[in-house]
């Protein structure tokens, strides 16, 4: 696979229906194993088994969307070590069944990640480059 933008979140994007100075964010740590991402008709969290979710982050702190760059600070998840080989960035709904969708990633540094036999906090460490998070 490779790092795709759900086409359902562009489309919201488009729609006004995400935005990125009233809504929460999080990014869940996933084993591909079990999900393979559909980059046309994926749009909710709600899409991904359970058994793909490793882990969840809070919400990110500090988002910013500049001439259609999205960053945040680096994000610190408390993990059990259990190994994930991607991640999904999405918007918090009420539930995991109206929060959306926007990236997954699986080709990025420290991906895939192999495990750990005791629980450890990861970092996520966004891009310093003139990308960021997402560039659009």
């Amino acid at each position: 696979m490779a790092n795709l933008v759900y086409s359902k979140a562009k489309q919201s994007l488009l729609k006004g229906e995400i935005n990125t100075n009233s809504s929460n964010y999080r990014v869940a740590l996933l084993n591909k194993n079990n999900y393979t991402p559909d980059a046309l008709t994926d749009q909710y969290l709600s899409q991904i088994p359970e058994n793909a979710i490793v882990g969840i982050s809070g919400d990110l702190s500090d988002i910013t969307n500049i001439n259609g760059v999205l960053d945040a600070n680096d994000v610190d998840i408390l993990h059990n070590g259990t190994a994930f080989d991607s991640l999904v960035f999405y918007q918090v709904g009420s539930s995991n069944a109206n929060s959306i969708l926007l990236f997954y990633l699986d080709d990025s540094p420290g991906l895939p990640f192999v495990g750990a036999n005791s629980p450890l906090s990861i970092t996520i460490h966004w891009s310093d480059s003139a990308t960021k998070i997402l560039a659009l």
